[in-house]
């Protein structure tokens, strides 16, 4: 490989987990831009045990995983906002996606959401509205129905920048002095 060793595509698949709804987003490396490869939202009835929710969201995961074969999957670090209760949760639906990586042999990539607005929209605090825009600017593609689907896209684009970001530097080092 030669200069930032994109030279080849790299495809990831990002998750913005959660127990009512989880997006996901495939996107891969298209020359010196990005391409929305496949996207969607799993919506997860409330009226179903959790057990039953976190067993869904890892059985789908898996399938996303085995039918994209992305090099890495993108997931949203576990944070604590104003409700320990919904933080709770998240994890245990993170749990669910980082089995189904590791069953696959996925390496999985975690960021914290205002890394992943930083990435894509140059704005660490973006609201939602900037971030599914900025999703759609990047992707040059129509922008997501829900905001669970883009954050799961801002995921992997949040990757795949950080990546070539990552080759940059690390040729330069190789030629400096």
């Amino acid at each position: 490989m030669t200069g930032t060793g994109f030279e080849r595509t790299v495809r990831v698949l990002g998750i913005d987990p959660g127990t009512a709804v989880t997006g996901w987003g495939v996107v891969e490396t298209a020359g010196t831009g990005f391409r929305c490869v496949a996207s969607g939202t799993l919506h997860l009835s409330s009226r179903r045990p959790l057990a039953g929710r976190l067993q869904q969201i890892r059985t789908v995961v898996a399938a996303l995983l085995d039918e994209h074969d992305p090099a890495a999957l993108a997931l949203e670090k576990a944070f604590v906002a104003h409700n320990v209760q919904s933080a709770f949760r998240l994890g245990e639906a993170r749990g669910a996606v980082l089995i189904a990586a590791a069953e696959a042999g996925v390496s999985v990539f975690e960021y914290a959401p205002a890394a992943v607005k930083l990435a894509v929209v140059g704005y660490g605090r973006a609201d939602k509205r900037q971030m599914v825009r900025g999703v759609a600017l990047r992707l040059g593609a129509p922008a997501a129905e829900r905001a669970d689907e883009a954050d799961a896209l801002a995921l992997a684009l949040c990757h795949l920048i950080g990546a070539r970001w990552r080759g940059l530097a690390g040729s330069r080092r190789e030629v400096a002095p």
